[in-house]
């Protein structure tokens, strides 16, 4: 691939991964400027490994600028709390049983 898109979207929680354009590879965009740097340690990725790859082939996508992200973010954090039960109403009869 001659140009490397700048930015990746892993679809199933929205996460944006940017191109280091110094290692032509990727990292998860943290919105924390300091943890955002370079210069920090993270976990890069190239473009085969995120796109091609069997292993996460069809979980990313190029990002076009017709994403909500935000939409995303909040399917995903849906599904998380559905499927990681959470007992915090008072109302809810079920909460905590079988964990006698």
């Amino acid at each position: 691939m001659a140009v490397l898109p700048e930015k990746i979207i892993r679809l199933d929680d929205g996460v944006l991964f940017l191109l280091n354009k110094e290692t032509n590879k990727y990292r998860a965009h943290l919105g924390i400027p300091h943890l955002d740097d370079p210069k920090h340690l993270h976990n890069e990725y190239t473009y085969e490994r995120l796109m091609v790859d069997p292993r996460t082939k069809g979980l990313f996508k190029v990002a076009d600028g017709t994403e909500d992200l935000e939409a995303i973010r909040r399917a995903y954090q849906k599904s998380f709390l559905k499927s990681h039960r959470y007992c915090g109403n008072d109302d809810d009869e079920d909460c905590g049983k079988g964990r006698e």
